[in-house]
């Protein structure tokens, strides 16, 4: 019996990003639904669940710290994600940790390769620990 396909939030504000993870993930069998930022992905997760979210953390309107909060308070059993490539100022290792500190399951630091994406989400998808 096949396995059900797993749903996976995208949270990037960066378009061509966005699209790019976007296309990879479908590519390698999980459905994905876009969003641009974390207001967008609290309006996706009142509409429907998913199994796990990616998100970046640097975004206008609503960033991946406070959409992590949010989705610990509302739906505490999906897996999060963090991924960032940090800004002027704010260095990427700084940013995850706060991630971390919010509860997300597993940071990346970008730039990535999609094999280190896919080996991270299958592992959160799949509960197996992350080195």
């Amino acid at each position: 019996m096949p396995t059900p396909q797993r749903t996976i939030l995208l949270v990037e504000d960066t378009p061509v990003i966005r699209m790019a993870l976007s296309g990879y993930l479908e590519s390698q069998g999980f459905a994905v639904i876009e969003a641009e930022n974390g207001r967008a992905a609290v309006r996706v997760l009142d509409r429907r669940s998913v199994d796990l979210i990616v998100t970046d953390v640097l975004m206008p309107e609503m960033d991946g710290i406070e959409l992590i909060k949010a989705v610990r308070t509302d739906h505490p059993e999906v897996k999060i994600l963090a991924m960032s490539g940090g800004a002027p100022g704010l260095p990427a290792g700084f940013l995850l940790k706060m991630t971390q500190m919010f509860q997300a399951d597993a940071v990346l630091y970008k730039p990535f390769r999609n094999e280190e994406l896919v080996t991270t989400v299958s592992a959160l998808l799949s509960e197996t620990p992350i080195d």
